[in-house]
């Protein structure tokens, strides 16, 4: 009799069990697809990278394949970029012009795709005024997306080697504005990059330019004259009245800039002369005692004004021929004469018995004086201001 009963309570539980299977099949079969969550969900995208500006399309794919199956596509904060349901190939796709590098995922029905990742190239561009030697060039960039505050890395190369690095900031406009000095001639071309930290590396650069080296000589003018008396001066080479012209003064100041290359002695300014004076035999005094000297270089027939050590001035001159020597050794200013001594001497300064420093109306680029140191006459008065009486003289080959 038990055994009876527990068969019957054992039959009622299985038929109970049949009946809600059977209610749950009929509730599957009625419920249509697109109601129900994908076995799996995918998300692609058409470009991995774009610039800003650019369009990716993002496409989410249901699987298996249904229409209507409504899918949205977020962002890593889970902000929701686009809903909509899928065609009857199972997708839903969106086109999306990012700002920044984005990570976006595709989720329907609790069910989420693996994320993909869209790199945004930012739009940077740049130019330069003219590239001259020895003079300012000025390089404009711009950047989009603006990134307000962001430094930006400009660097001046010369053939393919950085000359100088600059750090600028970028503007409420995306502007950003740097200055170098060109060092010389060459082929020089300017590179910039930012790396914020939402974007792809922004990259951009100059074509390459090469300086223009203009032949040179008495009478020229023009702004290649103004760079080249500018650059003899920050070399040290004595010249007054710094402008475009080429004068006689800037002709001397070129004479005195050969003759310490160990150029030919001439005036004229050439590709040579040019590339030299962007890295120059510098004039190295011999002697390096405190206060102010005058040396005069009878190998290279320059003068040199001498101060703590530096040189300050150096003149093109003319000393005494192999007949009438300039006698080498280490002398003192002992006596001066303003105006004209009476062998025509102009503005002389001596410092070894009748032997002095003064103006004389031709100085050759040899030594052609009857033993005193010519120098030209446009140097002299503002030469007899320098040397006072007691200052040391070193003569030297």
């Amino acid at each position: 009799m038990d055994s009876f009963v527990r068969w019957c309570d054992m039959s009622g539980r299985l038929r109970v069990i049949a009946v809600l299977a059977s209610f749950a099949m009929l509730v599957a079969l009625s419920t249509p697809a697109s109601a129900r969550g994908p076995e799996a969900l995918s998300l692609t995208t058409s470009a991995k990278h774009v610039t800003f500006h650019g369009t990716a399309t993002l496409v989410a794919t249901v699987d298996p394949a249904v229409a209507g199956q409504v899918v949205s596509i977020l962002d890593a904060s889970g902000v929701v970029l686009a809903s909509g349901s899928t065609g009857t190939d199972g997708t839903f796709s969106m086109d999306i012009q990012p700002a920044a590098n984005l990570v976006a995922h595709a989720s329907s029905l609790g069910v989420d795709s693996a994320p993909v990742a869209v790199g945004v190239r930012p739009l940077m561009t740049l130019t330069s005024s003219p590239v001259r030697p020895f003079e300012d060039v000025t390089v404009r960039g711009m950047f989009k997306p603006i990134r307000e505050g962001q430094p930006v890395t400009v660097e001046l190369q010369h053939r393919g080697q950085i000359v100088e690095t600059k750090r600028p900031t970028m503007d409420a406009r995306g502007r950003f504005t740097v200055t170098f000095r060109v060092p010389g001639a060459g082929s020089y071309r300017v590179r910039a990059s930012s790396d914020a930290s939402d974007l792809l590396p922004g990259r951009a650069a100059t074509p390459p330019s090469v300086t223009t080296l203009p032949d040179l000589a008495l009478g020229a003018h023009g702004v290649y004259v103004a760079l080249l008396e500018r650059r003899l001066v920050e070399l040290h080479y004595h010249l007054v009245g710094v402008d475009d012209i080429f004068d006689y003064r800037t002709a001397d100041a070129v004479m005195a800039f050969r003759k310490v290359q160990g150029m030919a002695r001439t005036q004229i300014v050439d590709g040579a002369t040019w590339r030299a004076l962007g890295s120059p035999r510098l004039f190295v005094p011999r002697n390096h005692a405190g206060g102010f000297h005058i040396e005069v270089d009878q190998t290279r027939q320059v003068l040199a004004t001498v101060r703590d050590g530096e040189v300050e001035n150096i003149i093109h001159v003319s000393t005494g021929k192999p007949s009438t020597p300039t006698r080498d050794g280490s002398f003192h200013i002992t006596s001066k004469l303003a105006g004209y001594s009476p062998k025509q001497l102009y503005y002389p300064s001596f410092f070894d018995g009748e032997r002095a420093i003064h103006g004389w109306t031709d100085v050759p680029t040899y030594a052609a004086s009857h033993g005193c140191v010519r120098i030209p006459y446009w140097v002299a008065l503002w030469m007899f201001d320098q040397d006072p009486v007691g200052t040391p003289v070193f003569v030297y080959h």
